[in-house]
Parts: structure tokens; sequence; C-alpha cells
């Protein structure tokens, strides 16, 4: 092992100025093995890719923890990349320094058999680049303060996670825009990346690494969108997340989930998939400090009822639903779609589309009013960004459409609310043992026959 270990503040992560290792430049292949980096202070990064290089560590340690702040940092921090120096708090988190940082156009950064944890804010970040690729494989990934992500996906980045451990504060991942995976670290699987990627793995270090499933912990939630993108999930993979599994603002996520070789999905709050609207405070920028200006904003909860927008179709698939495939896989968890529509943030409506196979699911499906326990979110209350509780309320603007494919069954636990079900031939719909199940469709009781279809505003009831 060799080491660097650098004490005090650096100065800007989004060029690299102050970090351990920099690679950059079209051409440039670096590669770190048997690393040990351990860094103390502000943005005093570990390793930063940038300008299209391909960085590659392995059997590697890197930790970076949090220094103090500047006294003449705005208090609010700052967007500016030039000069942010802690994590945007209207991400729910604190904390300044990130473990590493990717940059540039279709830079590629890749850790194996590697340890990689910050304090706070980040341990693997996208951020500033665009068509990147983020690889981690049989690593483990974690937040050592309580809170911060796992990584950050940002700029149509590709993000591979294989046979990985997180451990992290908040987030497994905040999504602004990318598509990641999330699985097991098979030899074929592995070796593919080896290709693509121009990894330089030889067939011995192949051989040596073991096939391992990946396992996420997450203090809170695993996927945080902000923006339109996917997430997979297979092989064997473990999701445990003291809160709600997927978390999307008002964006098109998608999420695939096979559970054929053994995948889970376990909520610590028993919400599966919130669909609601964004609760990010809007900025204000003040400028006049000398590290340039001030970001500061209020998040305000809307108050009344959603108004019915005539030109939003919640009975069908629109091009902007959020969207849950679950095959193989038995889930037990709630999924809600709180979207306010019409009169809020100028979103006429948004529709969360599930569709199960082969899956059995035991919870509420249904659309909500969603509720803060603070009425307004400053910084002062900034970890109350995305903490609602959900109440199931008739579809306006919100459409849910489920549909339950071949062998799959729903065990309704609650009141639920859907513009849309659709049954294939071998499934079905049931009421908890010892319970009964209504479904009203325009309030006219209807029976609920496999293979069939119904639209409207339906209401299951358990009785």
């Amino acid at each position: 092992m060799w080491s660097i270990a650098f004490d005090g503040n650096g100065r800007c992560d989004f060029i690299g100025y102050g970090a351990s290792v920099v690679g950059t430049g079209s051409g440039t292949t670096l590669v770190l093995d048997g690393a040990n980096i351990s860094n103390v202070g502000v943005v005093r990064t570990a390793v930063i890719a940038d300008a299209t290089a391909n960085v590659i560590v392995k059997n590697s340690t890197i930790h970076c923890a949090d220094g103090v702040v500047p006294d003449e940092y705005p208090a609010s921090g700052t967007g500016d990349t030039r000069c942010m120096i802690t994590v945007p708090w209207m991400l729910g988190i604190s904390g300044n320094v990130r473990a590493t940082n990717l940059l540039g156009a279709s830079t590629k950064a890749s850790y194996i058999n590697s340890k990689i944890s910050s304090e706070k804010w980040g341990a693997l970040s996208v951020d500033g680049g665009s068509y990147c690729t983020l690889t981690a494989i049989n690593s483990t990934i974690a937040n050592t303060g309580g809170e911060g992500y796992g990584s950050y996906a940002i700029g149509n980045v590709t993000e591979h996670f294989l046979g990985c451990t997180f451990d992290v504060g908040d987030y497994a991942l905040i999504h602004w825009g990318a598509s990641a995976h999330y699985g097991d670290s098979t030899k074929s699987a592995v070796s593919a990346l080896n290709t693509s990627l121009s990894l330089g793995l030889t067939s011995a270090e192949l051989d040596d690494l073991p096939v391992q499933s990946t396992t996420i912990d997450a203090g809170r939630f695993m996927v945080m969108w902000y923006a339109a993108g996917s997430v997979a999930i297979d092989g064997g993979t473990q999701v445990n997340t003291g809160e709600t599994t997927f978390m999307c603002k008002a964006v098109a996520g998608t999420v695939t989930v096979d559970g054929s070789d053994g995948a889970a999905i376990n909520s610590g709050n028993g919400v599966i998939f919130q669909l609601m609207d964004t609760d990010r405070p809007s900025s204000v920028t003040v400028s006049g400090y000398p590290w340039s200006s001030e970001t500061i904003g209020t998040y305000t909860e809307p108050t009344g009822s959603p108004t019915k927008a005539s030109s939003w179709t919640t009975t069908s698939s629109q091009s902007t639903d959020a969207k849950g495939t679950f095959t193989d896989i038995a889930l037990t968890g709630d999924f809600y779609n709180s979207v306010w529509g019409a009169g809020n943030a100028s979103l006429q409506g948004q529709n969360l589309s599930l569709s199960f196979t082969g899956s059995t699911v035991e919870g509420v499906i249904s659309a909500s009013t969603a509720k803060h326990s603070v009425s307004t979110i400053t910084q002062t209350e900034y970890r109350q960004i995305s903490e609602v509780t959900n109440t199931p309320s008739a579809v306006v603007n919100n459409g849910v459409l489920v549909t339950l494919g071949a062998g799959s069954t729903w065990t309704v636990t609650g009141t639920s609310y859907l513009s849309a079900l659709t049954l294939a031939s071998t499934a079905s719909v049931e009421a908890p043992s010892g319970k009964t199940l209504t479904l009203t469709v325009d309030g006219t009781a209807t029976t609920i026959t496999a293979g069939k279809s119904y639209t409207g505003a339906l209401t299951l009831t358990v009785s």
C-alpha cells in the first residue's frame, strides 16, 4: 500500500484544485493500485477524473472527512460551481467534502475491490460532466457521518454497481438523469465491463474477483429522482432502506426490479414507491459575498385541494409517467402518487404506472395526498425535504395504473384509489385472510374478474 494524507482545505472539486489525485485529458489512463488516501478538509477530494480520461482505482481505500468552512463563505452556500464548497442543503443533506468526482465529457472512473467513503456529502459523484461512466465492482461505498449519498448521477451518466456494499446515510443514489444498474459481479458481467471500459484487468485478476451480490443499506432512501432516468436492480441485490425505497419528485423516473435470482426490497417505513411534487426549495441568489453569491430558498406546502386539469388523462399511460416494473418478486409495502397537478408548479398532472409479473404485492397502491410535518422548509428544516406522510385519496391529476401480469397477486391491505387496473387471466386481486374486498368503478360496485381491465374512478375497499 502507498498513502496520501492531506490535512487542510482544498479549493474546488469541479477542477481538481486541492484533490489528492487528478486524472485528466483525452487518451489518459490512470491506474491507482493499492492506494490509501485519507484526507481531512473542505473539498479536499481524494480522486477526480476529468476531460475524457480513464481512471481505474483498485485494491484501495479512500476516505475524506469534513473540514472547517471559512468564515467568509455564505452560510446558505452557493450553487456557483466555481466556488461551491458545501453540498447544496436543498438535497436534504450536509457536508463539505465528497470523496470523488467525475467530470468532463465521456470520462470514465472505475473502482474495483476498493473502499470509498466520505464523512457526509457523497462517496462517488458525477457532477459537471456529460455521458460519463461510473463503475464500482466488489467495492464498499459508505458515509461515516450519518448523512450523505453513495453516488450522484447527472448529465446522462451510466453507473454500474456490481457486487458492491452500500452503507450510506441517506441515499444510495441521487438521480438527475442517468442509467444506473445494481447487480451481481458475475464473471460474464465483469468481463464485459473489463472489455467495454478498458479496465485492463488480467485473467488472473478476473479469476480472483469473487462473485458477489450487491447489498444496499440506506438510512433513508435508495433513489431520489430529480430528473427522468432509469434504475435496474437484479441478481441477488438486497435493498434495505430506513424509509421509502424509491422517491420520485414529479419526473419520469423508472425502476425495473427482477427478483428471479433473489433480489429483494425492504422498506423501513412500509412505502416502496413515492411519486410526489418536488419539495426542493426555490432558489434565490443574493450577491455581494467574497465567494460569489449565496443561495437561499423556501418550500411552501400547497393548501386547499387540487383542481382537475381538463387536458390531463389519468386512465392511460403517458410518456411522462413514473414507472415501476417488478418481476418474480414478493413485495410488502405501499405505492403512492401524490402529485398535485394543475395549479402547482405548472404541472398539469403525472401518472404512476406499475406492472407486476410473476409477483406478489401486499399493501396499498393508491393516489394520495402527501403532507410534510411542517408547512414551510428553509435551510433550518433541510432534513424535512422528502419527509411526507400519505392519506389515500381519490385520483385528480395523479393517475395510478396497475397491471397484474401472469401469475401475479395483489393483496390489498387498505383503501386504494386507482385510475386503471388490468389483470392477466392468471392474476388476482384479493383481501387479506378473513376480510372482504370490494371494487367500485365510477361509484358502481363491480366484480373483479381475471383477464379483464377497468378504467375510471376505481376504489378498492377492504372490510
